[in-house]
């Protein structure tokens, strides 16, 4: 219980105990004391080890069918052609121009900006976030993209985006292809899509 102290003015105070002394703060002390020392030992070794293993397994021959199935090895395709990812998406580059939009405040100057247009259908179970999705190659070499308004959205599971842009910088000329892998996918094998542009 507090102890009441009358003051020289005569008003009575009450005289509380530090936080560390009271009960609950005890209790709620040897719960935590508790739990941590409970989890502190055991073996789970074995447990944990046939778990990892069966999920390796499992992540293995997902990714060996999913590769084989996302599409032909080798193929190229072309412009409007529909690219299926099994169990991801369906993109489809629909179009590629050259751009004299120009970004002021960026920190690449390149020769040419080119804006390259697609549509993508989510075939996941998840939202699927747009923007990641293609990487642009001159004469095999790879260009950086170019910050000059691209799209940065998602969709959810069953919908699709129309329109789609992402812009590059490219600095030289010869073979253009856009590689096209669904975002964030670390099964699908990107496919290539060569352009034909002026």
């Amino acid at each position: 219980m507090a102890k009441k102290i009358k003051a020289e003015d005569g008003k009575v105070y009450v005289e509380k105990k530090p936080f560390y002394k009271r009960a609950w703060f005890i209790v709620l002390a040897a719960v935590v004391l508790i739990g941590v020392f409970a989890n502190m030992g055991g073996d789970s070794d074995s447990k944990d080890t046939s778990a990892s293993s069966s999920a390796k397994s499992e992540s293995t021959s997902a990714v060996s069918s999913t590769k084989e199935s996302s599409q032909d090895k080798g193929k190229t395709y072309k412009v409007g052609d529909v690219i299926t990812f099994k169990d991801e998406a369906e993109i489809t580059i629909t179009g590629a121009e050259w751009s004299d939009e120009r970004n002021e405040f960026a920190d690449t100057n390149p020769e040419k900006v080119l804006k390259v247009t697609y549509n993508v259908n989510n075939l996941s179970d998840d939202d699927y976030v747009l923007g990641d999705d293609l990487e642009l190659y001159v004469n095999g070499k790879k260009m950086d993209t170019y910050p000059n308004g691209g799209t940065l959205d998602s969709i959810s599971k069953g919908r699709s985006f129309e329109g789609a842009v992402q812009y590059f910088g490219v600095n030289g000329s010869g073979d253009i292809e856009v590689e096209v892998e669904p975002s964030f996918s670390f099964t699908a094998e990107p496919a290539v899509v060569k352009l034909d542009i002026q």
